[in-house]
C-alpha cells in the first residue's frame, strides 16, 4: 500500500448556507451544492471505522460552517469547510467546489473551488 492513495468524497451535497454580496442574497439563505474531496493517509484499518476518517465526520464539518453567520463570499465558505477537514490528523489535502444554482437565470450554475494542502 505504500503507493496508493485515499480519499473521503462527499459530491453533490445540498444544503441552504446565508452567502452573498448583492442585497436579493442577503434575504434569507439559499441553496448551494458541495463537492468536498478530501485526500487522507492511506493506513491499514481492517474494516474498523474508527481507523478512519469516516464521510459522516466531513458533513458534519459541512453543517458547521454553512449553519455560521451570513458570509459575503463563496469563497470564504469554501476555505473554511477546507480548513475545517484538513483539522483531522488524517487529513493530507481537501479540495473543495461551492456551487450556486440559483443565482443565475436557466440552467448556469456559478461558483467556486478551492484546494488546500497542509
Amino acid at each position: 500500500m505504500k503507493n496508493s492513495k485515499s480519499w473521503i468524497i462527499i459530491n453533490d451535497y445540498e444544503t441552504n448556507c446565508k452567502l452573498g454580496v448583492y442585497p436579493k442574497e442577503q434575504i434569507g439563505p439559499q441553496r448551494i451544492i458541495l463537492n468536498v474531496k478530501v485526500e487522507v493517509i492511506n493506513k491499514t484499518h481492517n474494516d474498523d471505522i474508527k481507523k478512519v476518517l469516516s464521510y459522516e465526520e466531513i458533513i458534519n464539518v459541512i453543517s458547521s460552517v454553512t449553519r455560521q453567520n451570513h458570509k459575503y463570499l463563496a469563497e470564504t465558505v469554501a476555505e473554511e469547510i477546507g480548513k475545517k477537514c484538513l483539522e483531522y490528523k488524517e487529513a493530507i489535502s481537501a479540495h473543495v467546489t461551492l456551487k450556486k444554482p440559483d443565482i443565475i437565470k436557466g440552467k448556469t450554475v456559478v461558483g467556486v473551488e478551492t484546494y488546500l494542502k497542509k
